[in-house]
């Protein structure tokens, strides 16, 4: 059976490092996923839940801040439990194994570019990278959704 899940999005809150009586370290947050309705013709959120541990959740606690994009890549999981009144809760999340923080085009554009780029760095020499600037711009203009605004979260989007 495979159990795998690739998810972008942003983060909801600035994450915080907790532990488990047992010396374990984690972090549980939330991503929110913006997907386009057809009904209400806007963009709308989805929240998800997600828990990282060990390495993983000290990375992601040392890298990512609220409002972040990322991709998260894990396991779909449920976790239910009786509630306080009596009533049995299903609780899905994702158990997130591996992460990645996205950048804009614009912020990659940005980055210093080193003035020796051509000695032993293990990079592209300048001319090289303007040749795969111009393809990655070919290749955005073929693609059939990469026309698509992106939408900015505010503290008033976040449902805590």
């Amino acid at each position: 059976m495979i159990n795998q899940i690739v998810m972008d999005g942003y983060i909801g809150k600035d994450l915080e490092l907790k532990t488990t009586q047992s010396l374990k370290k984690y972090v549980s947050f939330t991503i929110c996923q913006n997907r386009y309705s057809k009904i209400q013709k806007c963009y709308v959120g989805e929240w998800h839940h997600a828990v990282a541990w060990n390495k993983v959740a000290e990375d992601l606690v040392a890298k990512v801040h609220k409002g972040l994009k990322v991709i998260l890549a894990g396991e779909q999981r449920t976790r239910s439990f009786i509630d306080k009144n009596g009533n049995k809760v299903a609780y899905e999340y994702i158990w997130v194994n591996s992460f990645d923080v996205l950048t804009s085009q614009n912020e990659e554009s940005t980055k210093a570019i080193p003035q020796n780029s051509n000695q032993a760095n293990d990079e592209e020499p300048e001319a090289d990278r303007t040749i795969v600037e111009a393809n990655k711009k070919d290749k955005l203009a073929e693609e059939p959704f990469g026309s698509q605004k992106e939408v900015q979260l505010t503290d008033a989007d976040l449902p805590f």
